[in-house]
This record gives C-alpha cells, sequence and structure tokens, in this order.
C-alpha cells in the first residue's frame, strides 16, 4: 500500500504540474500518459504470472526454485522491454495522428512520449524485484524504491517542466524525461539493495546457470490470459480517452483531472490487490485451500472500510483534491460533478479489484480473462453508445466506470464461491 502511494504520487506528479501549463499540455498527458501505461501493464501481468509462481514456492519452502524463476522472469522482461520501447519510439507517432482529433493534443503527446518511453527499461525490469519481494512476503523494499521514484521525479518535474533549478523549461518533454530518470534511478537502488542484502542470498538469484525453456514456458503460459487482461483493461481505458478527446479539449482535461483524484483514491486499495493476489497463491502453496474464503472474506473488508474513508475525504475536500491539478475554478466546478460519480465507482471498485486478483492468485488466470473480456465489451458497448450515438455529456460517459467494477466482481466472486479452482496445479 505504502508503495502504491508512491506510484500514485509520481503518476499524478505530471498531471498536477501540467495543469498549470496549459488545457492541451494536460490533455495530452491523459493520452501519453495512458498509451505508456497500456504497454507497461503487459509487463506487470507477466509479473503478476511470476509473482504467483514464486509465491507457491515460498508457501511449499521451495526457495531454490525461486531464484530461478526470478532469472528466467529477468530474461523475459529485458527482451520484452527492447520490443516495447520500439512501440512507444517508432509507432507511436504514426499511431496518434490517425486516432485523435485535436492536432495540438497529437503534438504534445508525442512530445510526452519522445522521452516517456526510455522508462519502460526500468520500469519493467523493476517489476521482477516487485514479484520476487512481494512473492517472498518481503514488499517492504518496495516502498522505499517507491518513494525514491516518486521523490526524484518531483523535483526533476518542477525544474524540467518550469525551467528550475538551472534546468531548461521543457514543458511537457520535461515530464516524459523527469518519470523516465526517476525510475532509472530508482531501478539501481533496487538492484543494489537487493545485491548487498544478506538473506536474499539463500534465494540463488542472478545465477543464470543454465536456461530452462520449461521454466519460461510455465511463466509465459500462466502469464498469457493476465496479459491479453490486462491490455484488454488498459486499451479500453486509452479508448476511453479517445472518445472523450472527440468530445473536445475541456472535456478532456477536465477528464484528466479526475483520473488523478481517482488514481488517488485507488492508491491504498492497490495494496490488498497485491495481497489478495500473493496470500491466496500462498496460502494453496500450505495445502490450505479450505482458508481462501475466509481470507478473502478479510481483505474485502479491510479494502472497503479504506475505501469508505477515501470516498469520505472526498466529500469533505473535494476542492482542495481538485486544487492539485488545476488553479481555474471553472475546471474544479466541473470536475467536480465527474468526481461525485467516482465516488460511487469507489465502492465497487474496492470489491472487485480485489475479488479478481483473487481469481488470478489460484492460478486461473484463463477465468480471470474471461471475466475482463465480458467486462470490457460492455463497457465499451457503453461509452460508444453514450459518447456517439446518444451524444451525452462527459459525465454520463464516466458511469462506465460503475457498470466494470459491478460486473466484474460479482463475476469474480461467484467463481471463487464455486471452488472449481481447487483443481488447478501449478
Amino acid at each position: 500500500m505504502i508503495g502504491s502511494i508512491a506510484i500514485t504520487i509520481l503518476n499524478v506528479t505530471d498531471t498536477a504540474f501540467l495543469g498549470r501549463v496549459g488545457e492541451v499540455e494536460l490533455g495530452a498527458s491523459a493520452i501519453g500518459g495512458v498509451f505508456y501505461f497500456v504497454l507497461v501493464m503487459i509487463g506487470v501481468a507477466i509479473g503478476i504470472g511470476t509473482q504467483i509462481l514464486i509465491a507457491r514456492r515460498a508457501g511449499e519452502k521451495k526457495h531454490a526454485e525461486i531464484g530461478e524463476i526470478f532469472d528466467h522472469s529477468f530474461l523475459i522482461f529485458l527482451a520484452l522491454s527492447v520490443f516495447l520501447f520500439c512501440i512507444l519510439k517508432f509507432m507511436a507517432p504514426a499511431l496518434l495522428p490517425v486516432i485523435l482529433n485535436d492536432a495540438r493534443v497529437v503534438g504534445a503527446s508525442i512530445q510526452f512520449l519522445e522521452y516517456r518511453s526510455y522508462g519502460i527499461f526500468f520500469i519493467l525490469l523493476a517489476t521482477v524485484f516487485r514479484s520476487f519481494y512481494v512473492g517472498i512476503a518481503q514488499p517492504r523494499v518496495y516502498g522505499y524504491y517507491s518513494f525514491l521514484m516518486a521523490g526524484v521525479n518531483v523535483i526533476l518535474g518542477y525544474g524540467l517542466i518550469f525551467g528550475h533549478f538551472g534546468f531548461p523549461r521543457m514543458g511537457i518533454a520535461g515530464a516524459g524525461l523527469a518519470s523516465s530518470i526517476s525510475e532509472g534511478v530508482a531501478l539501481i537502488f533496487l538492484a543494489i539493495y537487493t545485491l548487498l542484502k544478506p538473506n536474499i542470498r539463500e534465494f540463488r538469484l542472478f545465477r543464470f546457470e543454465k536456461l530452462k525453456g520449461h521454466l519460461i514456458r510455465q511463466n509465459l503460459e500462466l502469464s498469457a490470459p493476465l496479459v491479453v487482461q490486462n491490455i484488454l483493461s488498459m486499451g479500453a481505458w486509452f479508448i476511453f480517452f479517445v472518445f472523450i478527446e472527440k468530445m473536445g479539449e475541456h472535456p478532456l482535461a477536465i477528464s484528466n483531472i479526475t483520473r488523478g483524484v481517482y488514481m488517488i483514491n485507488m492508491t491504498p486499495i492497490w495494496g490488498f490487490m497485491v495481497a489478495a493476489n500473493s496470500m491466496v497463491s500462498n496460502i494453496i502453496g500450505q495445502d490450505r485451500k479450505k482458508e481462501v474464503m475466509e481470507l478473502l472474506h478479510r481483505i474485502i473488508l479491510l479494502s472497503l472500510g479504506v475505501t469508505v474513508l477515501m470516498i469520505g475525504a472526498n466529500l469533505l475536500f473535494p476542492y482542495q483534491l481538485l486544487g492539485l491539478f488545476t488553479a481555474d475554478r471553472s475546471v474544479m466546478e466541473d470536475s467536480y460533478m465527474l468526481l461525485r460519480i467516482v465516488n460511487s465507482a469507489m465502492l465497487f471498485f474496492g470489491f472487485a479489484i480485489v475479488c479478481i486478483s483473487a481469481v488470478s492468485g489460484t492460478g486461473a488466470t484463463r477465468v480471470a480473462l474471461v471475466i475482463e473480456i465480458v467486462a470490457i465489451v460492455l463497457y465499451m458497448v457503453y461509452i460508444y453508445l453514450t459518447t456517439f450515438y446518444f451524444r451525452l455529456s462527459v459525465e454520463y460517459v464516466w458511469l462506465s466506470e460503475i457498470l466494470y467494477w459491478v460486473v466484474t466482481g460479482a463475476a469474480s466472486y461467484v467463481y471463487l464461491r464455486s471452488r472449481r479452482w481447487e483443481k488447478i496445479q501449478l
């Protein structure tokens, strides 16, 4: 959860700073940022597969096998980062003008990705370490890593976007460069910490003794449904903003501000999501399958409790939160209407994200994919109809968040209650 707070600081810093630059830059950072994270989520999905395997071996007390899983995952991520960098660097500039209408938003988005693309190497390799530490139930270092990254990004972002501390004034390009540098610095810290920590040596990391095809195959087979699931999820989020871009610069700007507040609200819940995934896999590895539902219910209660606190903060301090991203009172007023929808969506999110993460934790990643496909299809149909067919206001488009999380949560919980996952072997 603490690590998630720092990651959110990293993500919303660009929105907060660029909200002081202009609506075009603010909207472009949403397009460019979400496009970047569509690709990052491919790596995150493979990282979840790695985490499930490591947590299962940790539950079985097979520590030597954890090092092999880590090493093979590191090689997978190294190759993947090269591939995704090429997409960001060379394909995105050709793709964005085709799908966006506003030439100014296109230009600003390309400037952002020009520098942001380098961060893909650092964030994906760091994902391997994250999977390892969460899988062995030692996630504290991930918090250190995340706060270091967020802190460096705040300082560099302020300097490079506005031209302070002797840096050139780069605007939205500076936001992309600052984020990439901060991810690189944090990865170096993570690698040094791991190499110097004595009690990590028993896991035999970075040995690369022998390439075993079955380990790569096992990881990819487990992760493949998660990769598709995350591409669909983040891809739909990207299309959501593409649709809103066609409604105009102002709807796109207030939607990006709402996205920033939404991410702040989501932050503590991500911690429960990761815990559900790892802990479910771990106790199954301990042959304690009967305790899975009890564990799930406890995590759901904690998640919903924190969600209520976040909603309370939104109700008490709405303009203070929105003021983090813009000083324009009219923009705040229009964003406030969207924030009210986010408050409703959060209740369903706090339940659904834990449930679908637990489904993946059981090893039923294909089932999680099917659930995601059903939810995404309904989501896409809804946002298309409200945007282009009925031509409703942006508030109605944002109601899609409630629909998505209701379908995801209900389907995931029904599957977990069925206990069909008990037959899965990893």
